[in-house]
């Protein structure tokens, strides 16, 4: 397995294949860690293996306590399943919804199975298939970055809230 806690954002330009939930977890524990300005992920159901876990929760508050104007933008598919299993980084985004901000893809999204992680616009973590673990990980890359934020912020600008995730701010 790859060392990700020796891969640093924005230097270590190797661009690694993982195969396993194991490997995605520490990639993206390793580069929420690090990240210093921004966080974007699009999950169907917001994988729980690797973003409902106390090391990424930590990493996420830990990025919001470093600068006054970081951002983590979720693009999320089932957010019913995600509020009735109480993930808990829906949780932080009812303490911090000035810094994380969750919504749901428009329909003609709808189609979309990749699952994507970016952090500071620089490191990328990629599945061309929601459910497998397969994809790559690469924490500097900033050409493919680019091209990632641009096609997420496409879906990210014709986005809404959700009722479901309003409900959970009550």
């Amino acid at each position: 397995m790859y060392k990700f806690n020796k891969a640093r954002l924005g230097e270590t330009e190797d661009e690694v294949e993982v195969n396993s939930s194991e490997e995605h977890v520490y990639a993206t524990h390793a580069m929420a860690k690090q990240a210093n300005r921004s966080i974007d992920i699009i999950s169907r159901k917001l994988d729980p293996v690797i973003y409902d876990t106390p090391e990424f929760i930590e990493a996420t508050k830990q990025l919001i306590l470093k600068s006054s104007r970081a951002k983590v933008r979720i693009l999320v598919f089932e957010p019913d399943q995600i509020v009735k299993r109480g993930h808990r980084l829906v949780n932080l985004s009812m303490d911090l919804s000035s810094y994380i901000t969750i919504h749901v893809p428009n329909k003609e999204h709808d189609s979309f199975n990749e699952s994507l992680f970016i952090a500071d616009a620089t490191g990328y973590i990629y599945r061309k298939e929601s459910e497998r673990f397969e994809g790559k990980v690469n924490f500097n890359d900033k050409r493919a970055s680019r091209f990632l934020i641009h096609e997420f912020n496409e879906m990210w600008e014709k986005s809404r809230s959700d009722p479901y995730l309003r409900r959970a701010l009550l």
